[in-house]
């Protein structure tokens, strides 16, 4: 089985060109500034089958929402910067509300403009967190008491908050990692971390899971409530552009699709087919399937017991 730990960079290679070359097809890579703190060239494009960069973030800049205009007197909304606005003691991207979700399966609450700074290309510090500017897949679609439709925020749990900052070129990091984007991709994790220097403490497990200071992540995400020592992917440690729908990993009780606990699947029984399952989309608990994480109506013939062979008995 082959590992997933990133190979050490040749002596004296640029360190973000390096990450670049072992993830092909990373959508965004990162630099370290120069001795002097000055940004450095910008690196050669990349041949090859690596992707082209995505288009920068667009920030939402408007002049009014509704019946309340952009300003600073009181009833108003307030620009915070990068096209966040304060609307009383919520906060608005161009027009839009923005919600977090700050504890385990409660109702999301809005951001308040005490706590909020922008950073820019869609990435906000929100007191100890980083926030990521647009929904990601994972979140389900929410609404305003007025019908207006509201979207949930994702934190990026690996990132440290305090040393967290994007370049010219929306390339973000901290004192830690480069985070490559993927959020234009749903099939994998929305941010993968790359440690700077020797990455001290940080082990890539497999399709897209991570082990970093004693806590379970898959991308950024944090998992909730795994049991970290008996944690690992269901696929085992393949990279996760090879682990197609199946980004499962379990403990000794529990099973998670990506950050998400799959609910009523025990760890134990829990396997995927590689026989017969394109793109490794379904999974299987003894007859019960699953895709992406959730169970389906009617079980996928995949998961069905083989049919024992009939003995006769000579008379």
């Amino acid at each position: 089985m082959r590992s997933t730990r990133h190979p050490r960079p040749p002596p004296g290679a640029p360190l973000a060109l390096f990450v670049g070359m072992v993830l092909s097809g990373s959508a965004v890579f990162a630099q370290d500034p120069g001795p002097s703190g000055t940004p450095p060239a910008a690196p050669a494009p990349a041949t090859g089958s690596a992707a082209p960069a995505p288009a920068p973030f667009r920030e939402e800049e408007v002049t009014r929402c509704g019946d309340k205009q952009v300003g600073t007197a009181e009833g108003m909304l307030r620009p915070l910067g990068h096209g966040f606005y304060a609307d009383g003691h919520r906060v608005r991207r161009g027009c839009t509300l923005i919600l977090q979700r700050p504890l385990k399966n409660r109702p999301p609450v809005p951001f308040t403009p005490d706590s909020f700074k922008p950073l820019g290309c869609g990435f906000f510090r929100y007191a100890s967190s980083i926030y990521w500017g647009l929904p990601l897949a994972s979140e389900d679609p929410s609404r305003e008491p007025n019908g207006q439709p509201a979207e949930v925020l994702t934190r990026l749990d690996l990132a440290d908050a305090q040393t967290f900052e994007v370049d010219a070129e929306c390339r973000p990091r901290d004192v830690r990692f480069f985070y490559l984007n993927h959020v234009s991709s749903p099939g994998l994790p929305a941010f993968v971390a790359v440690p700077r220097g020797d990455g001290q403490g940080y082990e890539e497990l497999g399709c897209g899971f991570v082990r970093f200071e004693g806590r379970i992540y898959f991308g950024a995400r944090s998992l909730d409530g795994v049991h970290v020592p008996s944690f690992s992917p269901v696929l085992g440690r393949l990279p996760y552009s090879e682990c197609g729908g199946a980004m499962y990993g379990k403990d000794r009780a529990k099973v998670w699709w990506q950050h998400l606990l799959v609910r009523g699947a025990k760890a134990r029984s829990f396997r995927v087919p590689k026989e017969d399952n394109p793109e490794l989309r379904v999974a299987c608990d003894g007859k019960r399937s699953f895709q992406q994480g959730t169970v389906d109506k009617k079980p996928n013939p995949l998961c069905k017991p083989a049919r024992k062979p009939v003995v006769r008995k000579r008379k």
